[in-house]
């Protein structure tokens, strides 16, 4: 048990306390350090997520008041961190920092893994130095100036610098307190970027303060993943970059969010976009997977999302939550909120949702255009789909009492002219039943006469000779139809085809499109069989056929391309084209305007073409 521990400074890192409480002991040894603090000389002094704190409350003085809440909570970056996580990953990594293996935090918590890297050093902003001397008399590592992506002060908005403590890579057991010595340097981390992009990107963090701030400081509501994508889904929906089905439209979305963040922004901020498919696009999809907090909060600055919208209120859908009501009169749910589903499609012109509801009880079936605007809408319909079988019932026995026209009207919640016409087809009902029985009677009879009147004739033959006749009795009596029709006679073509020749023709063919395929004018296209035998006119050929044709097959074994063969291809096409337009060539450009994701297998490849083409 330790006999003293150091009082917690605002935002003070825990990595930081425990570096103040090795300072004041006098140990000289750091895992005689972690042997007050943790009882375990192996522990890890980790940065943003450390383990073995329930050790470290119960070797508190006896006077403390500290908990394991209060320090994962306000001194390490766990609520950062896990905000977007689900509860169960979430209270597991709560877990894992209260014990003494601490091994699974970073990878449950997807840092490992993360495109957005850790620090590589402890930051540290001059002013917040000053003013941390001036009240408190020392200096003290600042939570909020470790999170990555972050690269300037969120109270001040100054860059930040980086001490010369590592964050990963140096002794796993040190502790060390900002000093002179430490923090000595004069280049901030933004030295070298242009003084637009710097301010650009200032701008931005301003932004941005208030929501990394409450997502530090504040303990909110974790969500399952697929929450969030739907919240951003309606917002872009909101603002017409979405259907509201769910579609996004991908390149409107893009082109809307490059229009708030610069490319050049976006990698101060570790969140590059490069490809159709990058983590822009996945974001907004149905996702099993997390993405790091600070592209969770790039995306909720461009849509003027705030945490409370985002964390707090319910997933809004264009027509509400369940359930709706039945709008059927003359049913004993009318108004009732007994609807539990909605299917939602997208009007043709106008691209609003309408929304289908149908009562399980009475099968009243109605739409309604959306969004809803308010609570009264819900009893707002737009249309009937259909009245139910319930409906009709009540409709004949209101009949059989004498009700006028117009009482019927409001006894059944429909318009007179939708009474008349409900009446009249049900009048006509029985009398088209009838009728019907009779034409398939005659169309039977005159089918079977037109075959005696061409004996020679196919079914296809006596199709085209009277085409109504014959869709007539496909559609309502297609067995009888097959039983009294000629049968369909095979025949076997007695014509010889000279495949020596036609292999020869289709190898002229062949070789002329494989020529233009791979030097093409405009985009590059792969090199396959079918594509090969599309432009030919002869696909079916040659996928089927190919056997037959050797000189074709063994041209086309030959030339035909990979995947892997095709994007080498248009990677030598995207270079050639830069170094003849004297654009610098990046390795991120260079796969950006071929469309392939990036993948050390093409680092090496570019590398070495370069180099050749540079030798020659």
């Amino acid at each position: 048990m330790m006999l003293l521990f150091p009082s917690p400074y605002p935002d003070e890192l825990l990595f930081s306390l425990c570096s103040r409480y090795f300072v004041r002991s006098g140990n000289i040894s750091y895992k005689g350090t972690l042997d007050d603090l943790f009882s375990n000389r192996s522990l890890t002094a980790s940065i943003s997520l450390p383990s073995g704190i329930g050790s470290l409350i119960n070797n508190m003085p006896p006077y403390s008041k500290v908990n394991e809440e209060q320090l994962i909570h306000q001194h390490t970056l766990y609520l950062f961190n896990t905000a977007f996580l689900p509860k169960v990953q979430a209270k597991m990594i709560y877990q894992e920092m209260c014990s003494d293996d601490g091994k699974g935090i970073y990878v449950r918590s997807g840092m490992n893994a993360s495109a957005v890297p850790q620090n590589e050093f402890l930051r540290f902003c001059k002013e917040c130095m000053q003013e941390d001397r001036k009240t408190y008399g020392e200096l003290y590592w600042h939570r909020s100036h470790q999170l990555s992506g972050i690269n300037c002060c969120l109270k001040h908005f100054t860059p930040l610098y980086n001490s010369d403590v590592k964050v990963v890579g140096s002794n796993k057991h040190r502790f060390a307190i900002p000093t002179s010595e430490n923090c000595f340097t004069n280049e901030s981390v933004l030295d070298g970027v242009a003084q637009k992009t710097r301010t650009e990107y200032t701008v931005h963090c301003k932004k941005l303060a208030i929501s990394i701030l409450k997502l530090v400081d504040y303990s909110l509501e974790n969500h399952p993943l697929n929450w969030f994508d739907q919240k951003y889904r309606n917002q872009l929906a909101d603002l017409e970059l979405a259907y509201y089905t769910g579609r996004v439209k991908q390149k409107d979305w893009r082109e809307y969010f490059l229009s708030i963040f610069s490319e050049d922004v976006l990698h101060l901020f570790h969140s590059p976009l490069r490809g159709e498919q990058d983590w822009l696009s996945q974001i907004v999809q149905k996702n099993r997977k997390s993405f790091h907090p600070i592209r969770h909060l790039l995306v909720m600055s461009s849509l003027n999302m705030t945490v409370e919208e985002l964390f707090n209120s319910e997933l809004s859908e264009p027509f509400g939550q369940p359930n709706w009501p039945c709008q059927n009169t003359v049913c004993d749910s009318y108004n009732v909120p007994i609807i539990g589903n909605v299917s939602i499609n997208l009007c043709k012109k106008t691209k609003k949702p309408i929304g289908s509801f149908t009562c399980p009880i009475c099968e009243f079936s109605y739409t309604r255009r959306g969004p809803d605007k308010n609570e009264e809408d819900k009893f707002r319909r737009t249309r009937v789909k259909s009245y139910g079988s319930l409906w009709e019932k009540k409709l004949e026995e209101f009949l059989k009492s004498g009700l006028g026209l117009r009482e019927l009207s409001r006894k059944m919640g429909a318009d007179p002219n939708t009474i008349k016409r409900f009446l009249n087809d049900e009048e006509e009902g029985s009398l088209k039943i009838e009728q019907s029985k009779d034409f398939v009677k005659e169309d039977r009879q005159s089918w079977l006469s037109l075959q005696r009147e061409c004996p020679q004739n196919s079914i296809k033959q006596l199709r085209k000779t009277n085409k109504a006749l014959y869709m007539r009795i496909y559609r309502s009596d297609r067995e009888w139809l097959k039983e009294n029709s000629p049968k369909v006679i095979k025949r076997t073509s007695s014509v010889r085809i000279d495949w020596g020749m036609r292999d020869e023709v289709i190898l002229e063919q062949v070789t002329k499109v494989v020529e233009e395929l791979l030097n093409p004018k405009n985009k590059p296209v792969r090199v396959t069989v079918g594509k090969v035998g599309y432009l030919i006119g002869e696909r079916a050929l040659l996928e089927k056929k190919l056997d037959k044709m050797p000189k074709t097959k063994v041209f086309l074994h030959t030339t035909i391309e990979t995947v892997d063969m095709f994007q080498e291809r248009r990677i030598i096409k995207v270079i050639e084209h830069m170094q003849k337009k004297g654009e610098q060539i990046k390795l991120w450009n260079i796969l950006r305007k071929a469309g392939i994701k990036e993948t050390g297998h093409w680092k090496d490849f570019i590398d070495n073409f370069i180099n050749k083409s540079v030798n020659r």
